[in-house]
């Protein structure tokens, strides 16, 4: 059976504007060796034109296959089916799939952006804007198609109704660039005669704040844009766009911002602007700016995951020590509160706080350390009386479990203040269980933190900053890959990240940056105010400079790292092809550093030794600023803010980690541009990586083996990245072992090192121990603050105690890949990418009695599990139609495999014997 037909990563999409989509099946079936031999691919209009025959290609491929077919047309509506054949001769048809384009030329645009707001001050909080416009519809509606985005965040109504489950739209994008547009049907919503288009815009990342308490990052103003084409049985075509003709007000929502929160007036509500008759005689015409792209030019498709509400939860109730009324929601989320209320008097306010942490007894905001603000994640909601009252935020969102509810009199229900999670609606792929309950909850919480941070970017947090941190993404991809197909929201985000990559080919440390402004003219004035805030003013755009804190490794590797990842789980080539001039060009930025002279190295030997008629210096990052192994146990950071190491930081450089990083980003680079056909480029990268690991050895790792006394992380980076030469890898080996047993088996390593504690323990010859860093239960470790009652991943090895940091932070979470990929032994192969052939080798070392995964790979489910007693470990493995993997079990020859399940029994004391 063929299913999970997908056009672009997506079933039955509205609105692409690519020319040449990618299209991608799986087979479902459940007997051995089954194998595609061949496939044909057809494309029809809605006409049943034929608009691509592929033909016969002999092919297993079923993974992006791209449309080669007849040119696209905008708002066309395609259907497309797949035949097969098996190697055994079956031949296999595939349900029908539809996709439909979106406005594939800027000429397709005839609406206009227009803007309502005059002059506005820059400094306070400002209102939602409401727009409306009535139109007409005739009879013998075939279909209508809405396209819309904003520079802000926007909401829309036909007639009163949604046509979409889609949150903070138009997404997050490097605004100056390109903004995406959303495509929904609304021909359900219509009807013949007059009809209502109504509009309401938020500050959202346009002008709200980002990064910590940046404001206005890239504008002043909320702008809006959009069309309906109304498409008719007798061929004619309406269009309904975005001009002077839309008519503008404010109304109940006289504050949003996405972090801030909201400030909701029910009685100033125009009750009835969604609906046609409403009297707008007071509004006032909209305008168009004067941009040079007013037109819709930098207008794409939207290409991120849709925004969705996803699980609901209901609170506990109780009042703190402070007499407060506090609501429970179990479970740390990024989401917000559908409030309903009942019986409230005119003008009574009713206040929501959204924080993570119950400190000695009373709701507290502490732990998020925000102090730029006197008002955050708050909901304010004044009641008109109306008897029964509802409020959903529209354009806020906020990291919480707990709710402190002011204002409000009596005993709430539970029923009336449910939280619902908010985040990309990406499809959920990995599940992992085992005997180890708190391991099992670890998997669980580091889901939670994904989730809750995967809001159209890559976020470290949803509450204090929710900054887009290349560093935290980069060690957590991989773990994210389990978890969740997250291809399209990396390869959307990535490009992002191409676009603000500065021409030395250095990189912000957040993209698109919510740490510098975009804004230059209110960089400038805000440097002028001397309100430089929490980081130097520094700005991004065409012409601009990096910051003093930009360019640092093992943030900017997200440039290669990532499309790496990527390629290595989903087999995708297009995400190498898109980045490819920005992966050589962060390769080359850190070529050109290494050549940088740093005074305070000078007078050493590396500036005065020559290797190969080189000077070693030149193959060493020792400048520049650099987050290094950040947050680790005992580390100033890790202690609190520290300015002064910061510029400590900045002259030193951190030539242990910038190096190392280096290494792998050259090696990653030369790898790439293998796959891509580029030998030159390849082989040029792969010498400058193997001059690195040799100028590394010479100067990093002593003969004795060791690299940093008391840090982990040291050890564990250069096993992970190959950058230790063979004559001292057994010594450094042992050092790494030692540190870990030394410091009894707990953690001390920051956010770049944890993801490669546990493999480079096991696949060293020290599994045991891996498995008592990871069955740990003391502090600093993985499961501490889950038998604190954790349900997401703590920013701070320390924060459960010292209740500082964020309580939701994806970075270390990022063990959970060795669950998968170690414990349950399910490997992708880079030679292979995507699955095509994998690994599966379990490691049943430490105390686990059982462990089952299973991950839904781009060619349908893998699954792994075994389960042991004392004489013996029965193993079962599910391996997809269309692949093949290869079997290891402990002591035993490898199988090659071709689809189906399989049982093995294994006697533990080596012996072994089949079923």
């Amino acid at each position: 059976m063929i299913y999970d037909l997908k056009t672009e990563y997506r079933s039955e999409p509205l609105g692409l504007d690519t020319p040449h989509p990618r299209f991608s099946w799986k087979i479902k079936d459940t007997g051995n060796n089954i194998m595609q031999k061949s496939y044909r691919i057809h494309v029809f209009s809605e006409h049943l034109q034929t608009l691509w025959d592929s033909g016969v290609i002999l092919s297993a491929e079923c993974r992006h296959i791209v449309y080669q077919g007849e040119e696209l047309k905008s708002c066309q509506r395609a259907y497309w089916r797949v035949e097969i054949q098996l190697l055994d001769g079956t031949i296999q048809k595939s349900p029908w799939a539809s996709f439909e384009t979106g406005l594939l030329k800027r000429s397709d645009w005839k609406a206009n952006w227009i803007e309502w707001e005059d002059e506005i001050d820059p400094d306070e909080r400002k209102p939602a804007v409401y727009l409306r416009r009535e139109f007409t519809v005739r009879s013998g509606l075939k279909r209508a198609r809405i396209f819309q985005s904003a520079r802000g965040l926007y909401e829309f109504w036909i007639n009163g109704e949604k046509s979409t489950s889609d949150r903070f739209k138009p997404g997050f994008t490097s605004y100056y660039h390109r903004i995406q547009y959303q495509t929904y049907d609304i021909t359900p919503y219509l009807f013949v005669g007059q009809n209502t288009w109504a509009v309401m815009l938020g500050d959202g990342w346009w002008r709200g704040c980002t990064g910590g308490a940046i404001y206005n990052n890239f504008g002043y103003k909320l702008q809006f844009i959009g069309q309906i084409v109304l498409d008719y049985e007798d061929g004619e075509r309406d269009i309904i766009h975005t001009d002077d003709s839309f008519k503008g007000s404010t109304g109940g929502l006289l504050a949003s911002d996405m972090k801030m929160g909201e400030v909701f007036d029910a009685r100033q509500e125009p009750h009835g602007f969604k609906l046609s008759g409403f009297c707008d005689d007071s509004w006032r015409p909209v305008h168009i700016p004067r941009t040079e792209d007013s037109e819709g030019s930098h207008l794409i498709a939207a290409q991120g995951v849709p925004i969705r509400e996803k699980e609901s939860f209901y609170p506990t109730i109780f009042r703190d020590k402070n007499q407060d009324l506090i609501l429970d929601y179990g479970q740390n989320i990024a989401g917000y509160v559908k409030m309903r209320l009942h019986d409230c008097q005119e003008g009574q306010k009713i206040t929501l706080v959204h924080g993570e942490d119950i400190k000695d007894g009373i709701f507290s905001l502490d732990n998020i350390n925000f102090p730029h603000e006197d008002i955050f994640q708050q909901i304010d909601y004044i009641c008109d009386g109306s008897g029964s009252e509802t409020y959903t935020p529209y354009f806020a969102v906020f990291g919480f479990r707990y709710v402190k509810l002011t204002g409000f009199e009596g005993e709430p229900e539970p029923g009336d203040f449910p939280a619902v999670a908010v985040y990309s609606d990406l499809e959920v792929t990995g599940h992992f269980i085992c005997s180890n309950r708190l391991i099992n909850q670890l998997a669980t919480n580091s889901l939670w933190s994904q989730k809750g941070n995967f809001l159209d970017v890559a976020t470290d947090c949803p509450t204090r900053e929710r900054s887009t941190w290349t560093g935290d993404a980069q060690v957590y991809c991989n773990t994210a890959c389990k978890f969740m197909n997250v291809y399209p929201f990396f390869e959307k985000w990535m490009y992002d990240l191409k676009l603000e990559q500065y021409e030395d080919g250095s990189l912000s440390n957040t993209f698109p940056a919510t740490n510098a402004y975009h804004n230059i003219e209110e960089a400038k004035r805000i440097k002028k105010l001397g309100r430089i805030g929490p980081v130097p003013v520094s700005s991004i755009g065409t012409g601009q400079s990096a910051g003093i804190l930009d360019g640092s490794a093992g943030w900017g590797d997200a440039a290669v790292h990532i499309p790496y990842i990527m390629y290595l789980n989903y087999g995708d080539i297009r995400i190498l092809e898109n980045q490819y001039d920005s992966i050589l060009k962060w390769a080359d930025y850190m070529i050109a550093c290494s050549r940088n002279k740093n005074p305070v190295y000078e007078s050493e030997p590396q500036y005065h030794t020559w290797t190969g008629g080189e000077l070693d210096a030149d193959y060493i990052f020792d400048t520049g600023y650099h987050w290094g192994e950040w947050l680790e146990p005992g580390s100033p950071e890790a202690k609190g803010p520290n300015p002064q190491g910061r510029l400590e930081r900045l002259k030193r450089g951190n030539p242990l980690v910038a190096t190392a990083y280096m290494y792998r980003t050259l090696r990653e680079t030369s790898q790439i541009a293998l796959v891509l056909g580029q030998a030159v480029q390849a082989d040029f990268y792969l010498q400058k990586a193997n001059m690195v690991k040799r100028i590394y050895n010479k100067y990093f790792i002593r003969d004795d083996g060791s690299i940093q006394s008391g840090h982990q992380a040291a050890y564990a980076r250069v096993l992970a990245f190959d950058l230790c030469e063979e004559e001292k890898l057994s010594k450094v080996i042992s050092q790494f072992a030692r540190e870990v047993r030394d410091n009894d088996f707990k953690l001390n390593t920051g956010f770049l090192g944890t993801p490669f504690l546990l493999y480079q323990l096991a696949d060293h010859g020290y599994p045991d121990y891996a498995m008592k860093v990871l069955e740990q239960t003391e502090t600093p470790s993985w499961l501490y603050p889950v038998t604190r009652g954790g349900t997401t991943i703590y920013e701070n090895w320390e924060g459960v105690d010292k209740h500082k940091g964020s309580y939701n932070h994806y970075s270390y979470g990022s063990v959970c890949e060795f669950l998968f990929e170690r414990l349950a032994g399910i490997q992708p192969e880079i030679r292979n990418p995507g699955y095509r052939h994998f690994t599966i080798q379990p490691m049943i070392d430490g105390a686990l009695e059982y462990v089952y995964a299973s991950y839904e790979c781009p060619y349908g489910t893998i699954e792994s599990s075994w389960q042991k007693t004392a004489e013996k470990v029965r193993y079962r493995f599910t391996i997809p139609a269309n692949t093949t993997a290869a079997v290891v079990l402990p002591g035993d020859r490898k199988r090659e495999l071709g689809s189906g399940t399989y049982e093995f029994i294994s006697c533990i004391t080596g012996g072994k014997e089949n079923d």
